[in-house]
């Protein structure tokens, strides 16, 4: 998630932000950050790093947020956790700056280890992971862009993060040749070997477009 934030980021907003593990992340390098969730106690651990905490049910959205207040919003494994996000995306569409950007973190329900499980007929829900049991949705690679481009937002960059499988033969090919690897067969078929899917949209400026009319 890290790498895709966008240079001359000043103020985030982190929804879903856990213990304020990302939130450190990016105070660390100067950028202000609001953090979001429902669980309070998360929410006294993140203090450390946020500006401001908000308590909140993200079923029903981010009431409190400003309008127009965040260079960049981070929705990281959150989603699939929300049987209705409509209201959440509208919000987080709300508290943007023309030209500011969403980043979304989401697992990917059909990479090739998890595709094996149901192939099998396994489904055991899990304490964490793909099969979390608190997870409401789930989404492929086309579904979460159609969702985003729904709700107003543009493609700006995406990108999965996973590996092939390759017995006995991953470690002799040396950590060098197996990331380039990994990082081939995810561009290529993100849907099959992407393990977390990420992606960066952005809120149309359109200040230049109603300049340019007037």
């Amino acid at each position: 998630m890290e790498p895709l934030v966008p240079s001359g980021t000043r103020c985030a907003l982190d929804v879903g932000c856990g213990r304020g593990g990302t939130a450190a992340w990016l105070s660390a390098r100067g950028i202000e950050v609001d953090g979001v969730s429902w669980n309070q106690g998360e929410l006294d651990a993140a203090k450390a790093f946020c500006r401001r905490v908000i308590c909140c049910d993200l079923s029903r959205g981010i009431p409190e947020a400003q309008d127009g207040a965040y260079d960049l919003v981070i929705c990281s494994h959150l989603l699939e956790h929300i049987a209705y996000p409509q209201r959440l995306l509208a919000d987080v569409y709300r508290a943007l700056k023309p030209g500011g950007h969403l980043l979304v973190a989401i697992p990917n329900l059909f990479f090739w280890a998890d595709r094996l499980k149901l192939l099998r007929g396994q489904w055991r829900y899990e304490k964490s992971g793909t099969f979390d049991y608190t997870h409401l949705r789930w989404y492929t690679h086309e579904t979460m862009a159609e969702l985003l481009h729904e709700h107003g937002f543009i493609r700006h960059h995406f990108h999965a993060e996973g590996w092939i499988p390759l017995p006995g033969l991953r470690l002799l090919i040396g950590n060098r040749l197996r990331r380039k690897l990994d990082s081939l067969v995810c561009r290529c078929w993100p849907g099959l070997f992407g393990k977390q899917l990420l992606y960066s949209v952005r809120k149309p400026d359109l200040s230049g477009a109603r300049a340019h009319e007037g």
